[in-house]
């Protein structure tokens, strides 16, 4: 029979191949979600099998960065369907009604056994047809035909999977991919299994300043540690090449010109010089693969005390004043407020360049709360994490 590797949702089978035709699904876990699945025993004798683990809610976030969504999906469908060879009987189901369907499924956890069975084409989709959860995706299709059927067997699992995602009652199920057999029957390797799609499918984030590069990588690494492996960074360790506005965006201009084939996004700060050099940005002609935005707008920043020429009043400081040190926590071991001061004109603008003192003061208390996080308010970095990886799925999308 050979050796079968497949991906399971709870327990049942979803995707599968064999010896070294199979889907990578490598995508959708981390080295560190390696477990046992499962076992059998045969004459008296334990036999462990192993692969990858997490929920499917824990998945989702990876499968945005890798580029599906409620459009891609779509996308895929259709094409996959102008492909179909028109010597087979006609597959006539439309995505709207497909979509419709599988989204309202709620799979029925069942135990995984750890023996799969080996399909000719058509008969794996004919039995995940067959299985209780599926009953109105069949009807829809009218058909049990093999030759019908290889239309979803050769579909890409992952549309499959993100509709099933959007169904919050599947999302405690366990995500498994069963490596174990073709593993230890050497057909590959776990250092294999992880090395073919991490440098094409991951982010170079690039920013204003190796602050902004530290703080984010440090709380991509903190908070979301489930996709920290998708993003990428200048090395620091050397002098930062691209420190302020006006240097970022000349390297953004030659990343456009060039036509860089990495995935790249190019963080402004959220202030008036920032915002400048950002909307000079989108007037330049750039692949789909290179993207800019500022730091993203927060209604916490509407409404915040700043220090001008005519004293201290409360300003929006969006657009004007925020830097990435913002994001962290002001008030975290300490007693005193921010402080905002306004200081060069922009005339392209017409409105005031600000900026916060203490910066460094604000990064050691972040740093120590990496330690000792207990009382840190993490809400705005958060938010800052969201609005990166919303970025950056849109650029695999």
């Amino acid at each position: 029979m050979g050796s079968i590797v497949s991906l399971t949702i709870g327990g049942m089978e979803i995707d599968w191949g064999k010896n070294n035709s199979y889907i990578n699904h490598s995508k959708l876990f981390q080295p560190s979600d390696k477990a046992l699945l499962s076992s059998h025993e045969y004459n008296g004798v334990v036999y462990p099998h192993y692969g990858y683990k997490r929920t499917l809610g824990q998945a989702v976030p990876r499968l945005r960065l890798y580029g599906y969504n409620e459009h891609t999906v779509e996308r895929i469908y259709n094409e996959h369907k102008s492909y179909y060879p028109g010597y087979y009987p006609p597959m006539d189901l439309a995505f709207e009604e497909f979509a419709k369907v599988v989204s309202k499924i709620t799979i029925t956890p069942r135990n995984s056994q750890g023996e799969y069975c080996d399909f000719d084409l058509g008969e794996f989709a004919k039995e995940m047809l067959e299985q209780p959860e599926y009953k109105e995706l069949h009807d829809a299709l009218g058909t049990s035909d093999k030759d019908v059927l290889t239309f979803f067997e050769n579909l890409d699992p992952y549309v499959q999977l993100w509709l099933l995602s959007t169904n919050p009652e599947n999302h405690e199920l366990p995500l498994e991919w069963h490596t174990g057999d073709i593993v230890k029957s050497g057909w590959t390797t776990e250092l294999e299994l992880f090395s073919s799609w991490s440098e094409a499918q991951s982010f170079l984030i690039i920013t204003e300043g190796s602050s902004d590069t530290f703080i984010i990588k440090e709380a991509i690494s903190y908070l979301r540690p489930d996709v920290q492996d998708f993003f990428k960074y200048i090395d620091m360790k050397e002098h930062y090449p691209f420190t302020g506005t006006g240097n970022l965006f000349n390297f953004y201009q030659g990343l456009a010109k060039i036509g860089v084939v990495n995935r790249c996004l190019v963080i402004f700060d959220n202030d008036t010089e920032g915002v400048e050099k950002y909307n000079k940005c989108l007037a330049i002609a750039a692949p789909a693969n290179l993207l800019t935005t500022t730091l993203p707008y927060l209604i916490e920043f509407s409404d915040v005390e700043a220090i001008g020429p005519s004293g201290v009043s409360k300003a929006d400081i969006n657009g004007a004043a925020v830097a990435i040190e913002c994001f962290l926590d002001l008030s975290y071991r300490c007693s005193k407020s921010p402080t905002i001061r306004w200081t060069n004109f922009n005339k392209t603008m017409e409105q005031y360049q600000g900026a916060m003192e203490d910066k460094e003061f604000y990064i050691r208390q972040f740093k120590h709360a990496l330690t000792h996080p207990s009382g840190y308010d993490f809400t705005k970095l958060e938010k800052l994490i969201d609005h990166i990886c919303e970025c950056c799925a849109s650029i695999a999308g």
